[in-house]
Formats: C-alpha cells, sequence, structure tokens
C-alpha cells in the first residue's frame, strides 16, 4: 500500500494519517490505514460500533463509530468516482 502526503484541507485529522510538522500536509500511518481496510472486512458481520472498539484497540487511536461510518462512506464514494473516471477514460480512448 504505497501512500503519499495529501495536501491537508480541514482541521480534522483522518484516522490514518497525522500531520507533518509544516502543519501543511498529512503523512499516512500503514498501521493504522491497514487496520481500517481489516475493518472494512469486520463490517459485513458486526457492527459499526463493534468494529470502532476494536480498531481503538488495535491502534490505539479512537475512532467513533460515526467516524468510522463518515470514513467508510467516504471511501466508497472515492472508488466509485475513480471507477467512473477510469471508464470515461477506457471510452474516450477507445
Amino acid at each position: 500500500m504505497e501512500k503519499t502526503k495529501i495536501l491537508r484541507k480541514s482541521r480534522v485529522i483522518p484516522f490514518g494519517y497525522s500531520v507533518d510538522e509544516t502543519g501543511k500536509f498529512l503523512i499516512p500511518i500503514l498501521f493504522e490505514l491497514e487496520a481500517l481496510e481489516e475493518a472494512k472486512k469486520y463490517l459485513k458481520t458486526c457492527s459499526y460500533r463493534e468494529v470502532a472498539k476494536w480498531l481503538h484497540r488495535k491502534t490505539n487511536r479512537y475512532i467513533s463509530y460515526v467516524g468510522l461510518k463518515k470514513r467508510i462512506v467516504r471511501d466508497r464514494a472515492a472508488k466509485a468516482e475513480e471507477i467512473k473516471n477510469h471508464q470515461a477514460e477506457s471510452q474516450a480512448v477507445g
């Protein structure tokens, strides 16, 4: 999972990231991002509340169940947009 710095756009620091020394960029924390991917699998059989508690125990970083749900929904929307853009590029080329 190769991630790079991303420009910080708000005061909220998303789960799986920390702020660099300048305060302008978010740096990925691979351990937390991997745990978040694992948590997505648990959501198939467990509630957001249970998975948020598990994530907190595993990473020692708090995330509320509401925050977890927002993060999952945002990630799914971003993935869908990425797929849509890729399909549009493929149709334009082909």
